[in-house]
């Protein structure tokens, strides 16, 4: 099950800046599957992959301090990691060509969510493994999905 949480420390640039991040399971639900190898198909960063916001982005929702986050991405970018987007029904209601792979949601402190980075920094790990586990292990690069664009 994917694991969602707002976590500072994740940007080693801006250690104090709470970013929100998922923490997907690899041999999870097939969106978790789907989303884990996203960073096959980013560019490498210093530490991280970015996926352009031409391909894919983390639509969130906040209503009263309960947090959804919606991963949606192309047809084309799925089909680049052997993913089928037929696979998915759900749209994107920013972009109803692009394909809702995954949906994370919890309750957040807000005041942490309002100082948040505008991305959402996704890890791929086991259930096994803790939050703290992923974020002190400097191989775990994350994928970084910017916001939607505004179309």
């Amino acid at each position: 099950m994917v694991r969602l949480g707002i976590c500072p420390g994740v940007n080693r640039d801006e250690p104090d800046v709470p970013v929100v991040m998922l923490v997907v399971d690899p041999d999870g639900t097939p969106g978790e599957r789907a989303v884990a190898r996203l960073g096959d198909y980013c560019y490498e960063g210093d530490g991280v992959f970015f996926l352009l916001q031409t391909d894919g982005w983390a639509e969130h929702t906040l209503d009263d301090n309960r947090l959804v986050v919606d991963i949606a991405v192309y047809p084309f970018a799925l089909g680049q990691i052997g993913v089928d987007s037929a696979e998915f029904s759900d749209r994107s209601a920013i972009d109803p060509e692009a394909t809702l792979v995954l949906r994370a949601e919890g309750a957040v402190d807000l005041e942490l969510y309002a100082r948040a980075a505008h991305a959402t920094a996704v890890f791929v790990a086991g259930p096994e493994r803790t939050l703290d586990e992923v974020l002190a292990c400097e191989d775990d690069w994350p994928v970084i999905l910017a916001l939607p664009p505004e179309l």
